[in-house]
């Protein structure tokens, strides 16, 4: 029987950046519902390694937003030398994620029934569809909220 010791990133913030500038990789657990049905927490690890170069479209990178919380999103943009992020099981982008704000990138998803590799194509297909479903759910929830107005302004709706 083994062991467990749950300790928070920033606890583990240096020792991350220690083990990645050496060129190593280091495995964890997510927490969260962002990135369901992908990683789901408690169940599911990632395998971060460092970051060579600029990141590319569906890439799923390690970042610590400016109020210091750390994120596990996939790139879904790239817009003036700035990322545009999003987790899978959400539909709002978050815009303006520096190279300065990454961390590290993960290379594999180590899951109880395997382990996926981000660089296989049935991995890569997957992240273009969720990818263009946000894009659909984003577009339906503006489509929603331009009724609503309408209907509010026409006083048929409260």
């Amino acid at each position: 029987m083994s062991n467990t010791v749950s300790v928070d990133l920033e606890t583990l913030y240096p020792v991350m950046l220690e083990t990645l500038n050496s060129g190593n990789s280091f495995t964890f657990s997510p927490k969260g519902k962002s990135m369901l049905p992908l990683i789901r927490q408690g169940v599911d690890s990632v395998k971060i390694s460092p970051i060579c170069g600029k990141l590319n479209k569906y890439d799923l990178p390690l970042y610590r937003r400016s109020n210091g919380q750390f994120v596990l999103h996939r790139v879904v943009g790239v817009s003036n030398d700035k990322y545009i992020m999003c987790g899978d099981n959400q539909f709002i982008y978050e815009y303006g994620i520096e190279d300065s704000q990454l961390i590290g990138l993960v290379t594999e998803i180590i899951k109880p029934e395997g382990i996926i590799r981000t660089s296989d194509k049935s991995y890569i297909s997957y992240c273009r569809k969720r990818v263009f479903t946000q894009l659909i759910k984003r577009y339906f929830s503006k489509v929603k909220s331009f009724i609503k107005k309408v209907l509010v302004f026409l006083h048929l709706y409260k």
